[in-house]
């Protein structure tokens, strides 16, 4: 038994290990917590672009059309009058309260500016929709009437 007792005594008492700290937390933690932010992101993208009433989607695709029409042919009445069918079209849809068939001129003019919170229809290229869409020859910026239309649409 001294044996025994004599290889005990050096034996060293039990110890407990060090409590894992709070910070900085592991790399794996770090990842989890990226991945997360990341998937709340695109899901508040998706749930916004889900959001978009089926009209604007459908009024943002008939735009792109209509560009890439003007791209192609550089018709500029043609343009003009597509535009400007576009614009009642969305507006007849949302506003229905307001009495948008019968504007026309500085009234319409008026209106657009309010609705698309710029001046891109009073003294941009916006006035072409009460002039141009009655004359076949016309100079029109087609490019400022349909980035007009395009910022309208997002205002809408």
């Amino acid at each position: 038994m001294d044996e025994l007792q004599e290889a005990l005594k050096d034996l060293r008492d039990i110890h407990q290990p060090e409590s894992v700290p709070f910070w900085p937390p592991a790399p794996g933690w770090w990842i989890l917590l990226i991945l997360s932010f990341l998937l709340v992101y695109f899901f508040m993208r998706w749930l916004k672009k889900e959001k978009t009433p089926k009209y604007k989607k459908m009024a943002i695709e008939e735009l792109k059309n209509i560009t890439t029409n003007y791209e192609v042919q550089r018709n500029e009445h043609k343009t003009v009058n597509e535009c400007a069918l576009l614009i009642r079209k969305i507006l007849l849809v949302t506003d229905k309260d307001q009495n948008i068939a019968g504007m026309i001129d500085d009234e319409w003019l008026a209106y657009l500016d309010k609705r698309s919170d710029s001046n891109l229809f009073s003294q941009g290229a916006g006035q072409a929709l009460t002039s141009a869409i009655y004359q076949k020859d016309a100079t029109v910026d087609a490019e400022g009437l349909l980035e007009a239309t395009r910022v309208l649409l997002k205002n809408v």
